[in-house]
Parts: structure tokens; C-alpha cells; sequence
């Protein structure tokens, strides 16, 4: 019985250690169709990678997140989608800088909040290919409100 309860204890401990040696993300998205059809992209993205990071989903219109989203620096509620690695959301990927922030390029045409990043380069920064720049880069928009596309 002696032996169970340490071997218990020792994977206990084990798991204990792997979700504290993996890097935080935050994902967040909006409650509508574009932002959820992109989040249905991007979450087995994260659970292939399920060993080295811990994904963490927020609703973006969800009034408990807004204190986060403003302590990331992220833009209000004036964003539809975004996935941050330990508080950085912009990278440099060989020679273009993304920004993790708005919609992903499959997503073009849909309006104001095109990103300029691709699924293809969310899997290539959490392969730990490149490093996220020191100081996060906001896209620009000319105004603050809703197109259709969010809707």
C-alpha cells in the first residue's frame, strides 16, 4: 500500500511540475460567428501543443475580462480575436512582424479587423522558432466601431 501511495505522489508531483514549467497563453475571442469560426482553428492548434503551453479561452465581451484586457494592452472590447504567449502577441518571422491580434489571413475580406498574422505562423512561434518582440504593436484602425463582420 506504502509503495501505491508513493507512486501516486510522484505522478502527482510529476504533473504538478509540467503544468508549472508551461508558458501561459490567452486566447480571446467574441461570442460570434467569425470570431468562433477562427477559434475553432486555433484550439487544436493549442492542444497539439498541450505540453508546452496552457491555453486559457476568454470571451472578449465578458465584463470579468476586462481588467486582463486592459493589463495586456490589448484595444477595449474593439478587437475580435487574439492570442497572447506570456503577454506578447507581436513576433518577427524571419523577415515580416505579426501581430497575433485580429483576424488570421483566411479570414480576408471580412472587414476592419483583418490581422496579418496565419495559422501557419501561430504554429511556427509556439515551435519556439522565433522570439516575440519586447514590445507588443497594435494594428491601426480609423475609428472604434463594430462592422458587420463582427456581428
Amino acid at each position: 500500500m506504502k509503495h501505491i501511495l508513493l507512486i501516486i505522489s510522484i505522478l502527482a508531483s510529476t504533473m504538478m511540475l509540467n503544468a508549472i514549467d508551461r508558458m501561459k497563453v490567452s486566447v480571446f475571442y467574441k461570442e460570434r460567428k467569425p470570431s468562433l469560426r477562427v477559434l475553432e482553428k486555433v484550439k487544436p492548434i493549442m492542444e497539439a501543443f498541450a505540453e508546452k503551453y496552457e491555453a486559457t479561452y476568454y470571451n472578449i465581451e465578458d465584463e470579468k475580462n476586462a481588467e486582463l484586457i486592459k493589463e495586456l494592452g490589448l484595444p477595449g472590447t474593439h478587437f475580435p480575436f487574439a492570442v497572447i504567449v506570456e503577454g506578447k502577441f507581436t513576433a518577427k518571422i524571419v523577415d515580416e512582424v505579426v501581430s497575433f491580434i485580429e483576424f488570421p489571413k483566411f479570414m480576408h475580406g471580412i472587414g476592419r479587423h483583418e490581422g496579418n498574422w496565419s495559422l501557419e505562423q501561430l504554429k511556427f512561434v509556439l515551435e519556439g522558432e522565433t522570439a516575440f518582440l519586447e514590445k507588443n504593436i497594435l494594428p491601426e484602425h480609423d475609428d472604434d466601431h463594430e462592422d458587420e463582420a463582427e456581428k
